[in-house]
């Protein structure tokens, strides 16, 4: 897919998806609810489809191709529901750890057997009867592990008081996973690295309307960093109960500034803001890491990033991915160790010029990188790779002037 920027007439008004980890996350209460919570503006993302197709069927083999969250949400739900189902999806599923989730809902008594790699999906899956009371788990690999667990909380016998054990990545999602349940009348809290869910609250009848994706919207505040132009975000709020709404504030660094308005977000430039060099923990938002090391690498001279564990067990090995790309353009990306990576800026980009960029079958690496073509035409791999989170990607980022 080529790229060209051509500034577009007017202010560009950008309508996000919905976000698609307060779907997937309502989903599952919505089956265990059978069906009471109804759900409104719900993510048009594949990660949700899938999960959507695999929560109505009836099939003995579930694949849920390349949705990570789906089949970590799934594998919980069905040691809870399933009466036998094998969980399975993409080799890039396969190659995602899935042990730490297994072995503790084992402990809660579920039938998981591996139908391959021992730790690693496919997965035998039978329910049993689960039991919570006082549980730990590492939580320093994902909180995806924890909010599956939490999702099915109030089912278990005995509900369930979660510590959380080690360096916690992510924790704003767990927060999130808190915040829904609240919302559904759930008797939850969490007390530092604590978490107690109340047995017997189940999900209420609840309507609840699905806010739209602070994490799409990193890749429209790159185009503004690289442009140095304005654009309105519609239905982009402030109140979000999102983590990666830390978006508009990392973005200021960049020069970006955010001005909400009723009906969304009004981003503009301020040169002044842009700082030179900069060191950034990024371990409660990794799906951001991405969008901030592509535009650290055009406007910074140095940036240094923490909190970068999780990217090597996303859809693609991104640290990898970002290393190779990033080169292209002159950048040198530099791991310090398995949680942080350095990267010296190149500002080359001004004679950008039908660069062939890769995207390893990561809808964040396609997005991340298609902003770039402010600088000149570019060619982007695997264009559909974007339907996993944000299917209109192409469509909205045309309505800036990036088109191809």
């Amino acid at each position: 897919m080529n790229l060209t920027y051509q500034p577009s007439n007017g202010l560009a008004e950008i309508e996000l998806p919905r976000s698609k980890s307060i779907s997937n996350r309502l989903l599952i209460a919505k089956a265990l609810s059978n069906g009471q919570v109804q759900l409104v503006n719900l993510s048009a993302a594949q990660d949700t489809l899938e999960l959507q197709n695999a929560l109505n069927s009836n099939a003995e083999i579930i694949n849920v191709g390349m949705a990570g969250t789906a089949f970590r949400f799934l594998t919980a739900f069905y040691s809870l529901k399933a009466e036998k189902i094998v969980l399975t999806g993409a080799e890039r599923i396969k190659e995602r750890p899935i042990g730490i989730l297994v072995e503790q809902l084992r402990e809660f008594g579920a039938n998981i057997n591996y139908q391959e790699k021992s730790g690693f999906p496919p997965m035998q899956i039978r329910n049993g009867k689960l039991k919570g009371g006082n549980r730990s788990i590492n939580a320093s690999v994902s909180s995806q592990y924890i909010s599956a667990l939490l999702l099915i909380a109030p089912y278990l016998e005995g509900g369930l008081e979660l510590t959380l054990k080690g360096d916690v990545v992510s924790f704003p999602y767990i927060d999130l996973t808190i915040s829904l349940q609240k919302l559904l009348n759930v008797e939850v809290y969490r007390k530092g690295s604590t978490i107690t869910v109340n047995p017997g609250e189940y999900y209420s009848d609840q309507e609840v309307v699905v806010e739209s994706d602070w994490s799409s919207a990193a890749f429209l505040y790159q185009c503004i960093a690289f442009s140095g132009k304005s654009l309105f975000i519609k239905n982009l709020n402030s109140n979000s109960l999102q983590g990666d709404i830390a978006c508009w504030s990392i973005f200021e660094s960049f020069g970006v500034v955010t001005e909400f308005k009723n009906d969304g977000a009004f981003l503009s430039f301020n040169l002044k803001l842009v700082k030179n060099e900069l060191t950034l923990d990024l371990t409660d938002t990794p799906d951001l890491i991405p969008s901030v090391a592509v535009t650290a690498s055009q406007l910074m001279e140095k940036i240094t990033i923490t909190g970068t564990k999780t990217l090597y067990i996303k859809e693609c090995n991104r640290v990898e991915a970002l290393k190779l790309e990033l080169l292209k353009i002159g950048s040198v990306l530099r791991e310090i160790d398995g949680n942080s990576f350095e990267i010296i800026g190149s500002k080359m980009t001004k004679s950008l010029e039908k660069i062939v960029f890769s995207t390893y079958n990561d809808h964040r690496m396609a997005m991340c990188l298609a902003p770039l073509a402010v600088y000149g035409e570019l060619i982007i791999n695997q264009r559909e790779v974007v339907g996993k989170s944000f299917p209109n990607f192409w469509q909205e980022l045309e309505k800036f002037g990036i088109s191809g």
